[in-house]
């Protein structure tokens, strides 16, 4: 058996296996490092140059899918800016194409490259003290609920995900819908009891992503909600890592957002 070991170790073949694998490792490791680099380095300010036609078209795009009565004209042309941003630093990065089919994974992938820092480090405890004390209200037992909601009878996967991008350039008293105010037993009457527990560990001050009702699909926004006894601090201690991460993941990339709107400012007509 030794024998067999021994010779099986002493093979070429799998010298380079390993050394292929650990060489793919770094490189995987590391790419999306030096793209972050040359995306900062990109330092010639373009315009970009937004037609009427193209808002006409995006805002129809959405109204397919959105009451007529809520305002998504100046949503949709953040949004269609953000893209734009998007594939023109893309294109400082040779990884755009003159192809239609790839732009959704061209923006994808500039996602991930703003995402991707040179080095993450964990939160201490102390951090993350510091950082439920702050937010109390969100590790509260909660009562009521006010919030806003958009409702719909199905959606696809790739309408949930472009409707929720869109609603984030919107603020919901933008839009042409009354807020409510509910209790946790009204919550659970009118929408469900599955809906109601995903709001009761929800966070407020945010859009969240689509979920779902009895009678089909909702996005939500918490806009406050009034509270009894906070939590103790071991016993949400893993909701209170992932919003601290989930927080600096967005406020880092507020950031990168910010820096190439700077970069690429937008031509006013």
């Amino acid at each position: 058996m030794k024998t067999v070991i021994y010779y099986i170790l002493r093979e070429p073949l799998l010298h380079f296996l390993l050394l292929g694998s650990v060489l793919y490792l770094i490189y995987s490791t590391l790419q999306p490092q030096r793209q972050q680099k040359q995306l900062k380095t990109v330092q010639q300010s373009r315009f970009i140059r937004i037609s009427k036609e193209e808002r006409s078209l995006a805002q129809k795009q959405y109204k397919l899918l959105f009451d007529k009565n809520i305002n998504i004209k100046k949503a949709a042309q953040k949004e269609l800016y953000k893209k734009k941003v998007l594939l023109k630093a893309a294109e400082a990065l040779k990884l755009a194409q003159n192809d239609p089919t790839i732009e959704k994974i061209v923006l994808q992938r500039m996602y991930a490259i703003l995402n991707s820092k040179e080095k993450q480090t964990e939160p201490s405890e102390l951090e993350l003290e510091k950082f439920y004390k702050e937010h109390l209200k969100d590790y509260s037992k909660k009562e009521s609920l006010s919030l806003f909601h958009i409702h719909f009878n199905r959606l696809t996967k790739e309408q949930t995900k472009s409707l929720y991008q869109l609603l984030q350039n919107i603020n919901p008293k933008e839009l042409k819908r009354k807020k409510e105010t509910l209790s946790i037993e009204d919550l659970n009457k009118k929408f469900g009891k599955y809906f109601a527990q995903q709001l009761l560990i929800a966070p407020k001050g945010e859009w969240l992503d689509t979920i779902q009702s009895k009678d089909g699909f909702e996005f939500v926004y918490i806009s406050d909600y009034s509270t009894t006894q906070a939590y103790p601090f071991e016993d949400v201690e893993a909701r209170v890592y992932r919003d601290f991460k989930k927080a600096q993941q967005k406020e880092n990339l507020d950031k990168e957002f910010k820096r190439l709107y700077k970069l690429y400012p937008q031509q006013k007509e």
